[in-house]
This record gives structure tokens, sequence and C-alpha cells, in this order.
């Protein structure tokens, strides 16, 4: 009965439902769920784009091997043919002393029947770009609704600032990631604040614009601190949402500004970890226990019952 008062005591603190919500809530564990998804789908891609510029440099290498040893050959039949350079020829008709140096086949070598090759053109496409820093087409929009100062100081990683005073704007309220998000099959927009004492507005607001596809982060960041104290979150956060008892043994410390835009492998490791935490509960071995105990007493119970009948049984039964 303890734990069930402590848990309606926990959703009055970091929550505020109310009846007439015309948004819909996403829970923080269900959010950072995603984001996980998305982290591997970067991982694949990554190796997929890595063994795509692997084969291209592979098969330019093999390109530029087979060019260089079919120009020794020409070489070599013309030295033993006697061939010498044609005097008609001048000596800026010859360019670079081997023609796979030049960005263009020189005049010679088309006379000798190479053709006319743009090299540049085939080093180009041996190269490869390198994976880009952009991630991945991501299905998701994290919008931090408070003001650009708090956001700034933390906020959750991959989140952009909009703050809730551009909602009362006549025109121009809709960025253009707002506009590329909204109602989009297989795309959400997530809004949070500290503690939903915005949020709740702003999503309503939202939903009245014709948002089908918004949800509303559920407590906040001070829940996301909570649950996730490390890897969700970059910079320092603010008094509200700091653990209770580090805030009465510790002086504050010295703001640090948020200033990651994308999760790092340490940040996914630690929130898998934290993700593990609050799916399983930590009482789980109690229960299990007094799940066998009560089991074994209930066992051992009927046993005793049966062992009690059997012998009224023999005791009330007629004398023969």
């Amino acid at each position: 009965m303890s734990k069930y008062m402590q848990k309606i005591e926990d959703i009055r603190t970091n929550y505020r439902y109310k009846k007439d919500e015309v948004f819909k809530r996403m829970k923080v564990t269900t959010f950072v769920q995603l984001v996980l998804q998305v982290a591997e789908v970067e991982v694949l891609e990554y190796d997929a784009s890595r063994e795509a510029s692997r084969e291209a440099s592979r098969y330019g290498n093999s390109a530029r091997s087979t060019r260089s040893t079919r120009d020794a050959e020409l070489e070599r039949l013309d030295t033993a043919n006697g061939h010498g350079d044609s005097p008609a020829l001048t000596e800026g008709d010859f360019g670079a002393p081997h023609p796979s140096d030049t960005p263009r086949s020189t005049l010679q070598s088309v006379i000798r029947g190479v053709g006319e090759l743009d090299l540049d053109e085939e080093e180009q496409g041996d190269r490869t770009p390198f994976p880009s820093d952009d991630p991945v087409e991501c299905p998701y929009l994290l919008l931090d609704i408070r003001d650009t100062d708090e956001y700034q100081q933390s906020h959750i990683i991959t989140a952009l600032n909009y703050p809730a005073a551009m909602l009362s704007r006549t025109c121009n309220n809709e960025t253009k990631e707002l506009l590329a998000f909204k109602n989009k099959p297989g795309k959400i927009v997530v809004i949070y604040d500290e503690d939903e004492r915005i949020a709740a507005r702003a999503a309503a607001t939202f939903v009245e614009r014709g948002y089908e596809n918004l949800f509303m982060l559920s407590g906040g960041l001070k829940v996301a601190a909570q649950k996730f104290p490390s890897g969700l979150i970059t910079g320092t956060l603010p008094p509200s949402c700091r653990p209770t008892q580090v805030t009465k043994k510790k002086a504050p410390t010295e703001i640090q500004m948020a200033t990651k835009s994308r999760f790092t492998v340490d940040d996914i490791e630690k929130i898998n970890q934290n993700l593990q935490d609050c799916l399983v509960p930590s009482d789980s071995g109690s229960r299990l226990s007094r799940s066998s105990t009560k089991a074994s007493t209930s066992h051992s119970q009927a046993s005793n019952m049966t062992a009690r009948s059997s012998a009224s049984a023999k005791t009330e039964s007629p004398w023969k």
C-alpha cells in the first residue's frame, strides 16, 4: 500500500494530468526507445556507406592499375618497332611525361590508338565521400519550448529551440522544421518544457492548429533527468531538475552551457543502461521471493487441510 501511495505522490509531483486534454502524451522511456532505434539505423547506414566506399576504392585502384599496364605495354611495343616520336609533333604536344599524369590524354596517345580519356572524371568517381556528419533522416522532431536562455543552458540532445512565445505570433509562427513534419506519415513532433507548466497549453494550441502527430513529453525535463541522469541531457540542469540530495549537500557549481547536438556512442550506452534500469523493477527479486513464499505457504496450507480432513474422516467413521 505504501508503494502505491508513493506512486500516486510521484504522479502528483511530476505530472499535471487533466481530464480534458486534447493532445497525446509520450513517456520518456518510449521516447528513449525511439532514440535508440534511430541510433541503430545510423550505425547500419554508416557501415553500408563505409563498405560502399571501400568497394569503390578497390575498383578505382584496379582501373588505374589496368591503365598503367596498358600504357607500359604500348611504350614497349613502340620501342621494339623502332618508332620514335613523330618530328611533326612539337614538345608542347607531348604534354606531361606520363599520360596518366595529365587530365586529358596527349595527342601522341590519340595517334597510338589509346583515344581521349578524361582522367579527372574517373578519379572523381573513385573518391567516394566519407559518410557525412548529417544524421539519418530522423522520424521525430523534438522541440524545447522554453526560453532561449534556458535552452542554451541545458536541453535534451537533438532538441531544437522553439520558444512558446512564438505561438502567439499572428504570422511566421511555424518554422521550416515544423512544416516539414506536420502530419507527415512516419513523422512525429515531440515538445517538452521543464515540468509541464507551459507545455500542456502549447500542445493544446498545436492541436487546435491542425497538428495531429504531436506529442507532449510527460514530466518534461525534470522526469527525463530523474530517469536518465546521464547520456540524454547536455548542459547544466536547472535547480528544480536536480536531485534533492545533491542540491542540499553541494554548493551551486559552475554552469556549463549545452553544446551537444547529436548523441555519441558513449551517450547511447549510458541511455541504454538507464533504460534497462527503468524497465526492470528494482524490487523484482523481492517480488519473486514473495511470490515463491506465498506459493509455498499456500501449498503447505493446502496439504495441512488435506491431512486434517483425512484425519477427521478417520475419526468420524463408524466403529467396525
